[in-house]
C-alpha cells in the first residue's frame, strides 16, 4: 500500500513537468531559512525508503521544529516540522532526492501559479532572489490538476503528522507573552535570525514538556509495521475531515504560563468573502 502510494504520487509529480530551475538561480529557496518548507511525517517516510534510512534520522539530521505567522492573525505563530536550511540534499547538480523530495518543494512555484499567488510572492522581499517568479510560468490543464492533486494530499499528509506528534493538526501559540523575551534577545545579537527565532522559542517552550516523546513517536515509524499502522489512517475518512476542518479553522491557541502552555478558546478563520 505505502509504495503504491508513493508511486502514484511520483507520477502525479512528473505529469507534463516542463519546470526547469532557471541558469542564473542559486537555489535560493533550498538555502534560506526565511523560505519555510513544512515537512511532514509522510515526507520522510517516502525519503527512508528510498534512501533506506530510518525516519527517526532524517528527522534528526534534516528537520526541525519551528514556527511561522499564523494566516489567520499575525499575533499567532504556528508551530511546523520545518526542513533544516541549507538543505542538506542540495548538490551543485540539482536536488539529490529529485524523484521523492517533500511534496512542498515538488509543488512551488507551480502550484503558486495556477493558484494566481505568484504575482504576490513575487513583491515579498525574502523572494526577491527567486528569478522563477519573474515572470508567469506555463502550466498545462494536466498538470495543474495533479499539482491540485497532490496539494490535497499534502493537506491531508500535513494534517495528520501534526496531530501524531502535537494531538492537534493546528499547534498555535500567542506570541504576545514571548514578545519581551524575543525584544532582549534580538537586542543582544547584531543579525536575528528566523533560525534564531525558532531557537528561543524553542527554548522558551522545553520546559513545557511540549516536545518530550516526540523522538520515542519518531521512532514508531522506523518499523515496517508501525509505517502501515500510520498510513492505515489515511483511510479514515470521518478522522481526516475532522483534522481538515480543525487545520482551517484553528479552535484552541496556546499561551505560555510559566512553565506550562495553557488552552484558550479562540475561533481563527478566513472571513466570509461576498460576491458582489
Amino acid at each position: 500500500m505505502i509504495e503504491r502510494y508513493f508511486q502514484y504520487q511520483a507520477d502525479l509529480a512528473v505529469t507534463e513537468s516542463n519546470m526547469l530551475c532557471p541558469e542564473d538561480c542559486n537555489a535560493p529557496g533550498c538555502q534560506m531559512a526565511d523560505v519555510i518548507v513544512e515537512v511532514s511525517l509522510f515526507d520522510l517516510i517516502r525519503l527512508s525508503l528510498a534512501l533506506n534510512t530510518p525516519v527517526s534520522s532524517l528527522f534528526l539530521n534534516h528537520c526541525h521544529f519551528g514556527f511561522q505567522s499564523c494566516e489567520l492573525n499575525r499575533r499567532y505563530l504556528s508551530l511546523l516540522l520545518k526542513l533544516e536550511k541549507p538543505c542538506h540534499f542540495l548538490q551543485k547538480s540539482g536536488c539529490k532526492v529529485q524523484g521523492f523530495k517533500p511534496l512542498n518543494c515538488v509543488l512551488f512555484p507551480e502550484y503558486h501559479q495556477i493558484i494566481d499567488l505568484r504575482p504576490e510572492l513575487a513583491k515579498r522581499p525574502v523572494f526577491n532572489r527567486f528569478p522563477c517568479l519573474k515572470s508567469e510560468i506555463a502550466v498545462s490543464n494536466q498538470r495543474s490538476q495533479a499539482l491540485k492533486k497532490l496539494k490535497k494530499m499534502s493537506k491531508r499528509e500535513e494534517a495528520l503528522s501534526r496531530y501524531f506528534l502535537l494531538g492537534i493538526p493546528s499547534f498555535i501559540i500567542d506570541s504576545k507573552p514571548l514578545a519581551k523575551q524575543l525584544k532582549r534577545y534580538s537586542m543582544k545579537i547584531k543579525s536575528f535570525t528566523v533560525r534564531d527565532y525558532d531557537r528561543l522559542l524553542k527554548e522558551e517552550l522545553k520546559t513545557t514538556g511540549l516536545f518530550d516523546g516526540i523522538m520515542d513517536k519518531i521512532a514508531l515509524l522506523d518499523t515496517r509495521r508501525q509505517m502501515e499502522s500510520f498510513f492505515s489512517q489515511l483511510e479514515d475518512k470521518t478522522l481526516i475531515r475532522s483534522l481538515l476542518e480543525k487545520m482551517a479553522r484553528p479552535e484552541i491557541v496556546f499561551r505560555l504560563d510559566g512553565n506550562r502552555l495553557k488552552p484558550m478558546k479562540r475561533h481563527l478563520q478566513r472571513p466570509e468573502i461576498t460576491s458582489m
